[in-house]
């Protein structure tokens, strides 16, 4: 290995072990409150650190095809630490910022497509259902009516059917309904007692 590529390789995890420390607080900073016996937080740190081992090999692969040697260990752990006594309180602070400015994007974008697109959908659907509401009541309105105008031709020639039947009949009529009524009542009352 050239002095070349042994100096790309120092550098190069250096950078990487500056990249594992901010890693690893921008995922404490996301994941703080989480329940840290539960079997998620097991399979958050299986993942987090497999990705950690599989970037750490990739630009080490780039920088010398993939040769381990001690340098390499001490580099990562100099990075490490040179991002904890250098760089963490800065970093720290960008990504505080970053996350309000991203919450705010957020928000900003929520309020457009609510204003844009749900609440004109919401309106539309609304006046749709008032419209169709509107119309049946008209249409329930008219059919009544005309059931009316219909009908009432109908009644006054039963009412002068009625006038012209003889009084022996229309006695007899009543005495009919009087007796469908009781009737009704009594079969009415038996499916009562037979219920109870």
């Amino acid at each position: 290995m050239t002095l070349t590529t042994q100096f790309i390789t120092i550098l190069t995890m250096l950078a990487g072990g500056a990249f594992v420390g901010a890693s690893l607080d921008t995922f404490e900073r996301f994941f703080h409150n989480r329940n840290k016996k539960s079997w998620l937080e097991i399979i958050y740190q299986l993942l987090f650190w497999l990705f950690q081992a599989a970037f750490l090999f990739y630009i080490l692969y780039l920088a010398n095809y993939g040769e381990l040697r001690v340098y390499v260990f001490v580099a990562l752990v100099c990075g490490y630490a040179s991002y904890r006594a250098l760089f963490q309180n800065l970093y720290l602070k960008a990504l505080e910022v970053g996350i309000r400015v991203g919450t705010a994007i957020l928000r900003t974008v929520k309020k457009i497509i609510y204003h844009l697109v749900i609440w004109p959908i919401k309106s539309m659907i609304f006046l749709i259902f008032s419209l169709l509401i509107g119309v049946y009541k008209i249409l329930l309105k008219g059919i009544i009516l005309l059931f009316v105008v219909v009908f009432y031709p109908i009644k006054l020639i039963l009412r002068l059917i009625w006038r012209l039947v003889p009084k022996n009949m229309k006695n007899y009529l009543r005495d009919l309904a009087g007796f469908l009524d009781k009737i009704k009542n009594t079969m009415s009352n038996w499916k009562k007692r037979f219920k109870k």
